[in-house]
């Protein structure tokens, strides 16, 4: 298990294990405590599902039943620990359509109180009022769908003790409730998600990858609109859009990230560069949801490049892969990894080789689209990390592949680069 994994409040600790411990601020713990009943709860919907030894869903209470894709539903789920200690078990939920249709599903894992309150840490016969908002995907087609809950450990679900009680499906999961999403119930995959358009080199172009963003076409090529939380739940992200150029050859990008406090300690490739600061770009050209790349830079121009045959296929096997030809610099408004100065930012660019990605016409041709995501990881000093995406997966796992936006490859992008931004003068800092 991978960093993209959201595990916390904001759904933004990295971790390569299943849950990450965390030191509580007084108001997260207050949170917490606030959601831990004294009293037994009176549910508007009761289930009394028993999971095994360790919990009891007494029931839920829901807000609405119809929802429009991109509208929030908010669920609350009271759960009751049946024994002390618990195991380290983590709460499924999946919203889900159509059988055997991957647009229509949503995986929803989580621990309670907003990833605060792992379940191992119940008492037995304490109950904690899980609060869930779920933010339908943009294309998740109309039609009914239902929301299903579980325990699972590793590769195991864990069973339903008294099945014969409790709505269940011939997977074992507790049927919660079932909603109507109102909508086209055969949209297009990534319909509403974020979209980018990359500007064409003329004849004669060239880019010299070097993190300045100073050729003629990043002028011409447009902005995306600043990056947002992960969570899809809107609000503060650290301050980072992109650029994109192209020609016959290659793919251009070019991030710009804010960033008081600019700093990455890892110097060897393929290391877990999502640990610290790093931009990252995923790329699905084709869109087949199969294999895929995932390209890290950091501000000090440390690489990490991954090409996965399916989602999330073997770790090891995927980082083991070099991308041929792969151009990338960083530059830095600042000085890395100074933590005691006052930074202004860091540009990433990287020159990615049509002819490395998976499932894209090479060349190009002007109206090709490709699907792609992008994200930042910043951990200012005295403070947590934070991530920024072009296209929230909203679900917790960053390679969420029917969540990834759209690069339409264009001959001209006519509005001009926004005054102001990071790349609009030299860099002070370091460049690699």
């Amino acid at each position: 298990m991978r960093s993209h994994v959201l595990l916390t409040a904001a759904l933004l600790l990295p971790a390569c294990k299943e849950y990450a411990d965390q030191s509580l601020t007084p108001a997260q713990k207050q949170k917490v405590e606030a959601h831990v009943l004294s009293t037994a709860p009176k549910p508007q919907h009761e289930i009394g599902a028993i999971i095994e030894d360790q919990v009891k869903l007494i029931g839920y209470d829901i807000d609405k039943t119809e929802v429009a894709p991109g509208e929030t539903i908010t669920v609350t789920y009271y759960i009751e620990a049946l024994k002390e200690p618990l195991d380290d078990n983590m709460l499924f939920v999946h919203f889900q359509g159509r059988k055997d249709d991957r647009q229509a599903w949503m995986n929803l894992d989580h621990h309670p109180v907003e990833g605060l309150m792992p379940l191992r840490q119940l008492k037995k016969g304490q109950v904690v009022k899980d609060v869930q908002k779920i933010t339908v995907k943009p294309d998740f087609p109309g039609g009914e769908a239902k929301i299903y809950w579980g325990l699972w450990k590793g590769n195991y679900r864990l069973k339903i003790t008294n099945a014969d009680k409790v709505p269940h499906d011939d997977a074992g999961r507790v049927v919660v409730a079932t909603v109507k999403v109102k909508g086209d119930p055969n949209p297009k995959p990534g319909a509403g998600l974020p979209a980018a358009a990359a500007a064409r080199l003329r004849d004669g172009e060239t880019v010299t990858v070097d993190g300045k963003l100073d050729e003629p076409v990043w002028a011409r090529a447009t902005y995306t609109d600043w990056w947002t939380p992960p969570n899809g739940k809107g609000g503060d992200a650290p301050r980072t859009r992109a650029r994109f150029a192209w020609n016959d050859g290659f793919v251009y990008v070019g991030v710009e990230s804010e960033d008081t406090d600019v700093w990455s300690e890892f110097t060897d490739r393929d290391s877990n560069t999502w640990e610290q600061e790093v931009i990252e770009v995923f790329i699905d050209a084709d869109g087949d949801r199969k294999d895929y790349l995932e390209l890290q830079v950091t501000p000090a121009n440390v690489v990490f490049d991954a090409k996965f045959t399916s989602h999330r296929s073997d770790l090891a096997a995927a980082r083991a892969w070099n991308m041929a030809g792969l151009q990338t610099a960083a530059a830095v408004d600042g000085t890395l990894n100074q933590r005691d100065d006052q930074d202004r930012g860091y540009v990433v660019e990287i020159g990615i080789p049509v002819a490395e990605v998976p499932g894209a016409g090479h060349p190009p041709k002007n109206g090709d689209s490709w699907r792609v995501n992008l994200f930042r990881w910043d951990w200012p000093k005295d403070d947590k990390q934070k991530a920024a995406a072009f296209s929230p997966p909203v679900v917790g796992d960053f390679h969420a592949l029917d969540r990834f936006g759209h690069l339409r490859f264009v001959s001209e992008t006519p509005a001009p680069t926004t005054p102001g931004s990071i790349a609009s003068e030299a860099p002070k800092g370091e460049t690699r």
